[in-house]
């Protein structure tokens, strides 16, 4: 899936796979926007969230929110917002909603307007006719911007980070600003910055080892997450700490070359092959004679995430972090025992 490409020149998950005159004529009369985003239309004035592009007067309380950020519709629900409309990330999930936020729709059935091989579909945003569109974890472009704005009031991903890289702690803020829910969205940060809390304290060996957390991007090509990826920051905010190489990379991920493997040599090594690339990966790390010869492979210091708990950690929302945090530390503990 291409995720829009990075400043390093790679999509957010790195390796997995003519709207004009008559849309903006059709936004013109279903939003309540005046075009520029600001949400000074018909609509009760909100507050102004700041993004990337500038900034936005949400209106208060809206009733028809279209995410088109690739994990926005978690905290949408939680936060008991109204979804009208979603963005299907991956995964073939009714609604692209994962299961751990299904229970969360009651009886919506959110338009998806999107999918990340199509990316946007701004005729059926427009159809949706939403009083506000958020797309905090997302990738949009100034020209996406404008279009999604020309429709009704718009909050793109944070200024402050990569795209696609925003934490899940500000996230859950800047849409809880946007929905009104500030109080709610303080209640989840804290509840899930506990549930962390906990884990580091019943796990002292994770506090100051180096991690690396790498992928498969193709035959014979492998690549590392950077600092702002949220595969990253789950081990991070575990404990662990980047490696100068992981530092190094400005965006969320950065190939390597196959004599860079050596690079790799840190305390812990986690491989993540969702969305089916776990027998790729070994496959291709079986016939790298440089790999086995790494210490960190010799000692079994390496672990590839694969299943639904990689798909948690990779979403990390305040609705996914719960399970990927009861998953995945007790299998990286043993190693470092």
């Amino acid at each position: 899936m291409n995720v829009g490409q990075q400043r390093i020149g790679l999509s957010r998950r790195g390796f997995l796979v003519g709207t004009g005159g008559a849309l903006l004529a059709f936004a013109a009369a279903c939003s309540s926007s005046d075009g520029d985003g600001s949400g000074n239309g018909s609509e009760p004035s909100g507050p102004v969230i700041a993004h990337k592009y500038g900034e936005t007067q949400v209106p208060t309380d809206p009733q028809r929110i279209v995410s088109v950020g690739y994990n926005d519709q978690d905290t949408i629900l939680a936060l008991g917002g109204p979804l009208a409309g979603t963005f299907d990330w991956y995964g073939d999930y009714p609604y692209g909603v994962w299961p751990w936020a299904q229970d969360l729709l009651g009886d919506a059935q959110p338009e998806i307007v999107g999918t990340a091989s199509t990316n946007i579909d701004f005729e059926k945003v427009a159809a949706i006719a939403p009083d506000l569109v958020v797309g905090t974890y997302s990738g949009l472009t100034q020209a996406q911007y404008d279009k999604l704005s020309a429709i009704a009031p718009t909050v793109a991903q944070p200024a402050d980070f990569a795209d696609y890289g925003v934490p899940w702690q500000d996230q859950t803020r800047i849409l809880g600003d946007a929905l009104g829910k500030k109080d709610k969205a303080a209640e989840l940060v804290s509840s899930v910055e506990t549930q962390f809390d906990d884990v580091r304290a019943a796990n002292p060996a994770f506090a100051g080892k180096t991690v690396l957390v790498g992928a498969l991007k193709g035959p014979g090509q492998f690549g590392v997450y950077g600092p702002e990826d949220p595969k990253v920051r789950f081990f991070t905010e575990l404990g662990f700490v980047n490696p100068p190489v992981t530092e190094q990379i400005t965006g969320n991920f950065a190939e390597i070359s196959t004599e860079q493997l050596s690079l790799a040599n840190v305390d812990l090594l986690v491989w993540y092959a969702g969305g089916g690339y776990g027998d790729k990966l070994r496959a291709e790390l079986d016939k790298t004679p440089i790999y086995q010869e790494l210490d960190v492979v010799k000692a079994g210091r390496t672990i590839t995430l694969e299943d639904a708990a990689a798909e948690a950690m990779a979403w990390s929302t305040v609705l996914s972090l719960p399970y990927a945090l009861n998953e995945i530390p007790p299998r990286v503990a043993p190693l470092l025992a």
